[in-house]
């Protein structure tokens, strides 16, 4: 069923103390209140804060979400409660299916196994029997680019390969949820490539969520988008456009002077489409038309010679759905 909602995230908090002895006896102390009834998780106590803050929302079979923010925002520790490696202190999470997970580089292999080995255990975690998972061994294994490795221990792996197995086991094993962290940002861009395209068919009958600082590869993946700042909800919601540029105005530097001595400044710059005259700048560009650039400078009278490079730092808007194509159904 399309439509089905297979994860529903309802008010959702964690967490943690800064102080690690702190924290250890904070530990003693909840474990205690539990097993008497009387937990009081919704309140902070010295050294606490909370790393994810009242989160909410409800992802159906065939949507992905894009799940961003800054270092520390709360993403990871988020996929990790949806996991189940990690209890939220309040709210609750409803997952149907079978779930599989790319949260942290090698995660759930056991290093000393061979990576054989480590292909049924982790099909055997996801509630494969032994005879669907030698079912689905040679696509594992092919897609995974190993063949000469896989009877090697997984500790001797490199990252790339570990993400590439753990990818190959995750995606191919087809869960009904399908939990990505950054690790893809590790293998080459051919295997980026093939996740990408896997990650497409998935989305016919799963449903992914998808952590990266990659404005690019989310804007390619995912149709709708989460984006955290604190631990706390900022913007939900299908519009890209909006949640990206949210995301990416945390990081502009007006008026922040980065490189240079000073000699040469840019006074003004305008972008505009053929067949205008350049006297104000067009925001909203055209799609496939001749972009013209007026650049307005000061420099130094002892530089005799300069030259100019422009280069375009791509802002993921409303374009991007024409810049980066997309599969439609």
């Amino acid at each position: 069923m399309q439509d089905e909602v297979l994860v529903k995230v309802e008010g959702v908090s964690k967490k943690f103390c800064r102080d690690l002895k702190r924290s250890l006896w904070y530990g003693v102390k909840d474990i205690s209140s539990e097993l008497i009834g009387s937990s009081k998780s919704g309140q902070l106590r010295k050294n606490e804060f909370w790393a994810v803050d009242d989160v909410s929302f409800e992802l159906r079979r065939g949507e992905c979400l894009g799940l961003i923010g800054h270092n520390g925002a709360g993403k990871s520790t988020l996929l990790k409660i949806l996991n189940g490696l990690i209890k939220p202190d309040k709210g609750r999470i409803t997952m149907h299916g079978r779930i599989g997970a790319l949260i942290e580089l090698g995660a759930g292999f056991n290093p000393i196994l061979t990576g054989r080995e480590n292909i049924y255990n982790n099909g055997a975690v996801l509630g494969f029997s032994k005879k669907e998972i030698a079912a689905k061994f040679d696509a594992i294994v092919e897609f995974a680019e190993i063949d000469d490795f896989i009877d090697t221990p997984v500790q001797n792996y490199s990252s790339g390969m570990k993400v590439r197995l753990g990818f190959a086991v995750a995606a191919q094993m087809e869960p009904d949820v399908l939990l990505i962290d950054e690790v893809l940002a590790v293998g080459d861009i051919g295997f980026q490539t093939k996740c990408f395209n896997r990650i497409m068919e998935l989305l016919k009958g799963s449903a992914v969520i998808f952590v990266s600082h990659s404005m690019p590869m989310v804007g390619r993946l995912c149709n709708g988008l989460l984006l955290m700042d604190h631990g706390r909800e900022e913007y939900l919601g299908h519009n890209m456009a909006k949640g990206i540029d949210l995301y990416l105005e945390r990081f502009s530097q007006e008026g922040v002077q980065i490189l240079g001595s000073g000699k040469a400044e840019i006074l003004n710059l305008l972008l505009y489409p053929d067949g205008e005259n350049g006297n104000k700048e067009i925001l909203n560009m055209p799609a496939r038309k001749h972009i013209n650039v007026k650049v307005q400078i000061r420099v130094d009278k002892l530089i005799e010679k300069f030259s100019i490079a422009i280069g375009f730092l791509i802002k993921l808007c409303e374009a991007l759905h024409w810049f980066i194509p997309k599969e439609t159904n």
